[in-house]
């Protein structure tokens, strides 16, 4: 299976812009707690933390499922237009 090694492919999105999706979509879930688990996932990602398959990480999956990268965290060989923080993406 192809490993993704750079963010093309994804879809920029700031956090705010995300944080306010995710909640619509995941009533149960705080969006203080969601905005945290993106900024340590993304200062994780900012400080060179790779996956264990060494790619770089996926920040929005990372926030959620613990620090991986896409295919790590998907399965899929690589994003199809899905969304990363637009920070990650510089």
């Amino acid at each position: 299976m192809k490993m993704i090694t750079d963010k093309i492919g994804f879809t920029p999105i700031s956090i705010d812009a995300y944080v306010e999706r995710h909640a619509k979509a995941n009533r149960d879930d705080k969006p203080e707690e969601v905005r945290a688990w993106l900024q340590r996932a993304l200062r994780d990602h900012k400080a060179g933390v790779k996956c264990q398959c060494g790619n770089p990480l996926w920040v929005i999956g990372s926030a959620v499922s613990g620090n991986a990268c896409f295919t790590c965290i998907t399965g899929a060989a690589g994003p199809d237009s899905d969304f990363e923080i637009d920070d990650a993406m510089k």
